[in-house]
């Protein structure tokens, strides 16, 4: 039980930013077989106890709750991480690729570069000063090669316009113009739909 609660919890934290096919399968997995593990404890220490009368027969089952909790916390921490509310949220939509932003009010922002498969998530922090916006890394990934970007407004299809999320350089310079992001006028969390 302490070895795969370790691991679980491990490989939890390890893999919080990013995403595989069959990741959940794979925890869900060891969630279950933690359970059966416990279950064996339990039965066990319940067979000691009636024997012993001792409570310190239950100190395996006690470790095993504790471990489970621990799996409890750690979802929460991690949870906790994109409890703001989303204030822009604006995606590239490459086909089989794709990637989104989602700023936030408390001036955090994650950044999902999604490839099919899986997805890589980088969060940081970000200011905003009128269109601009200004991020802490210069770099995410082979996507953002900037660490500024422009809101800018323009005309799209059928004269319609679009607010769009363009990466600009030291003189405001469009980079790669062909690769924008649509900023989303509802708000909604991407990852659910």
């Amino acid at each position: 039980m302490i070895i795969i609660g370790f691991y679980y919890n491990l490989w939890r934290i390890q893999n919080a930013d990013t995403e595989m096919v069959f990741q959940e399968f794979i925890y869900g997995f060891l969630l279950l077989l933690f359970l059966i593990f416990l279950g064996f404890s339990i039965n066990k220490d319940f067979k000691k106890y009636k024997i012993s009368k001792s409570f310190k027969s239950y100190i395996p089952s006690v470790i095993g709750f504790l471990i489970l909790i621990s799996f409890g916390i750690n979802a929460l921490i991690l949870c906790l991480r994109d409890s703001s509310s989303v204030v822009i949220q604006a995606s590239y939509d490459g086909g089989y690729n794709g990637a989104w932003f989602e700023f936030r009010e408390d001036g955090t922002y994650k950044f999902v570069d999604h490839a099919g498969i899986g997805a890589d998530i980088t969060r940081g922090n970000y200011e905003i000063k009128d269109s601009l916006i200004t991020l802490d890394k210069n770099k995410i990934g082979n996507v953002i090669v900037s660490n500024k970007l422009a809101i800018r407004d323009e005309n799209y299809g059928d004269s319609k316009k679009v607010k769009l999320l363009y990466q600009i350089d030291e003189k405001h310079s469009v980079i790669k113009r062909d690769f924008k992001f649509f900023i989303h006028e509802e708000v909604e969390d991407l990852e659910k739909s």
